[in-house]
């Protein structure tokens, strides 16, 4: 079977895309949810943590922190200790992905997961974009954004994805060569994106029978 990891611009109907492919295929829908559940074994203490974030070397912003909730970065890090590095954090996350993507059958949203299983044989990777004017509109209509804060909350949020990705994956983290296909839902309806990206991975299944 397959995996397929999906790497999305806030607001261009990513989720939605990923829970219609999960449902078509009968695979797992994971996203930053399902990780802070898997995460739960792993912890440290509000002292450390205060510590990460603070630190002026590793120090996580608070554009970091609109990404995840403070009980997952607790989770991830994994142990106690009384600096806990970027590297660590990146090497917990990445774990978690390979175990996700070991399981088989499984949709993944968001968190790098393309850039951690790039060499990953039966993995297909899609990127999903959208320009600002869809993207405002889909806020306001599927998010609940006011009309007045949608841009300004969009833009926050492409810097905010921007300084993750480059924090853990580095600059290329958004190359071309990464995707099997990257469609762009300004121009494609969410159902058409769903049967494309479902042709792409079928096609290729085929091919490496």
């Amino acid at each position: 079977m397959a995996v397929i990891a999906v790497y999305k611009n806030f607001a261009s109907g990513g989720r939605e895309i990923g829970r219609s492919i999960a449902r078509e295929l009968g695979y797992h829908y994971v996203d930053k949810d399902l990780f802070q559940k898997v995460a739960e074994g792993l912890q440290v203490s509000e002292g450390t943590l205060e510590s990460f974030e603070q630190s002026r070397e590793y120090r996580i912003s608070n554009l970091f922190a609109n990404l995840f909730s403070k009980k997952y970065i607790q989770r991830i890090v994994g142990y106690d200790k009384t600096v806990v590095e970027e590297n660590e954090y990146q090497d917990r996350l990445q774990g978690l992905i390979r175990g996700v993507a070991k399981e088989d059958n499984a949709v993944i949203i968001g968190r790098a997961a393309h850039y951690f299983l790039r060499e990953m044989k039966n993995c297909y990777r899609f990127g999903l974009i959208a320009p600002m004017e869809y993207r405002k509109k889909y806020a306001v209509a599927k998010l609940g954004i006011a009309p007045s804060q949608a841009e300004r909350v969009l833009k926050r949020r492409d810097r905010s994805q921007a300084w993750f990705h480059r924090s853990v994956c580095g600059e290329d983290y958004d190359s071309p060569l990464l995707f099997h296909l990257t469609v762009n839902t300004g121009f494609i309806s969410l159902e058409k994106a769903v049967g494309v990206m479902l042709s792409v991975m079928n096609h290729e299944m085929r091919g490496s029978i």
